[in-house]
């Protein structure tokens, strides 16, 4: 009786420890689904009314509508992070790369306009693909390198007669920030070229560095 009773117990607790070990697996991929399911459905699709009665005061108001892109400071509560440089040369076609972050996902898309400087264009080449891991934390890390959150948004400077606007806009937790120059030293053009590097877009943006 004893060895029945005792056989009956250790069934018990294995069966006990079985249910409780299922139950942490299926709640682990429940949660696991969940973020699936809300990096996908997180949106960030150009809305033209929106941007046009949100647009920021000092934004140019045919930029977004031209880029038929998103500003970083619109993108829905489910983005955690996203950045964005904006390139307006003098002499060539302006681009837009915008990089965001959401649950487990990172995206990236880049725009190039049909018309050199001018922001009344249309876009004429397009890329938009997820980013790795790394390339997520590439970016993530360089703005921390770089103490971009730390950055004044302008500065004074001796601007030159054919040169480029740098814009580079960030969101983390709520929080917005922008940087916008006509002459970038090292540490901000650093930013710049690896933005513009992840885009895949042929430009000519080293030749606006000093």
């Amino acid at each position: 009786m004893k060895r029945i009773a005792v056989s009956t117990v250790v069934g018990l607790i294995t069966f006990a420890l079985g249910v409780v070990l299922t139950a942490s697996l299926l709640s682990r991929r429940q949660v696991r689904i969940a973020q699936l399911q809300s990096a996908s459905e997180c949106s960030v699709a150009y809305d033209a009314s929106r941007s046009v009665e949100k647009v920021r005061q000092a934004d140019d108001p045919f930029l977004f509508g031209a880029f038929q892109q998103t500003p970083v400071y619109q993108m829905p509560n489910c983005v955690d992070e996203a950045y964005s440089i904006t390139w307006i040369p003098s002499f060539h076609p302006p681009v837009l790369v915008e990089v965001w972050h959401s649950g487990n996902k990172a995206m990236m898309v880049a725009k190039q306009l049909d018309r050199n400087w001018h922001l009344d264009g249309s876009p004429k080449e397009t890329n938009t693909r997820e980013l790795t891991a790394f390339e997520w934390r590439e970016v993530v890390n360089l703005m921390n390198r770089s103490a971009y959150w730390e950055l004044p948004s302008t500065i004074d400077e001796t601007l030159p007669e054919d040169g480029a606007a740098w814009i580079v806009d960030g969101l983390h937790a709520g929080k917005y920030h922008w940087v916008r120059r006509r002459v970038p030293d090292q540490q901000y053009a650093e930013i710049c070229k690896h933005l513009i590097h992840l885009s895949g877009l042929q430009t000519a943006h080293e030749l606006y560095l000093p």
